[in-house]
């Protein structure tokens, strides 16, 4: 059976989003640090704690929503997916 990553694009975002993948994987937490300092202001502040309104702004919502694509990528057990789609893609 083929396998497929669709990854979600703008409008996607959600306060809170990426911290249960945060608090259970300390890859995911090293990819959240290494985006903030990357960016030079946290953005896992505004992901985690931060309200729709917040997560609207577009420099926040764009590396918000592949920020969390990539974490969620990487914490998957399927090494590799026969298509893809969507943001990353």
């Amino acid at each position: 059976m083929a396998k497929a990553f669709v990854f979600p694009g703008h409008g996607s975002q959600f306060p809170g989003m990426c911290k249960d993948l945060y608090d259970a994987h300390q890859e995911a937490r090293d990819l959240c640090q290494a985006a903030d300092r990357l960016l030079g202001f946290s953005l896992t502040d505004v992901m985690f704690n931060g309200t729709a309104e917040d997560l609207k702004q577009t420099k926040v919502t764009q590396p918000a929503v592949f920020l969390h694509s990539v974490v969620a990528q990487r914490l998957m057990t399927i090494e590799k997916p026969d298509m893809v789609a969507g943001l990353m893609a």
